[in-house]
């Protein structure tokens, strides 16, 4: 009789394995499945440039300004872009802050804050530069980070300037929209 037990204990590891048993790969939920085929976010260069047009100061300008630009870009993980941006311009300390928003062809968004500064560059024109954080958007950009440096001029008298950005980006590549 005691070569039976080793038999039984043969046979409950057995049942262990058979088909109707839960195994460890039958008890991931659909839910943990879909998180690891969720790609992790993969950091990018970002760069471009920016041809827009600003909302003018009043003359003379008052200590602060709120002043909205808009215009198209270009940029390296967005292609060609629509742009839109909210500013504060403190004139006495040469300083502004802001949020960015950049709108891709196929719709996605890539949203960034900026603070900077800004001082004469000549006869009506104002040299900036800033420093932007990536605050997500929608889209392939819905979880977007990063930082990124901005700079470039504007000219008071056409009501027009040309920014620059250089940085780095992370997103999910896989999660991009065809246009």
């Amino acid at each position: 009789m005691r070569i039976r037990k080793p038999s039984l204990l043969f046979a409950f590891i057995a049942a262990g394995c058979m088909e109707n048993t839960p195994t460890a790969q039958r008890l991931a939920s659909p839910d943990n499945a879909e998180r690891s085929a969720t790609p992790s976010p993969v950091s990018r260069p970002f760069s471009g440039t920016c041809e827009l047009t600003f909302t003018p100061a009043p003359f003379p300008p008052p200590p602060t300004f709120v002043s909205t630009d808009d215009g198209t870009c270009q940029f390296s993980q967005l292609g060609k872009t629509d742009f839109h941006g909210v500013q504060t311009i403190n004139f006495v300390a040469g300083t502004q802050i802001g949020q960015r928003t950049f709108t891709a062809a196929n719709g996605d968004v890539l949203r960034l804050e900026h603070s900077g500064t800004s001082a004469p560059a000549g006869p009506g024109l104002i040299a900036f530069q800033a420093t932007a954080r990536v605050v997500g958007g929608t889209g392939r950009f819905e979880n977007a980070t990063g930082q990124t440096r901005a700079w470039g001029t504007a000219n008071l008298a056409t009501h027009t300037s040309v920014a620059n950005f250089e940085g780095e980006i992370s997103y999910a590549a896989s999660a991009r929209r065809n246009p």
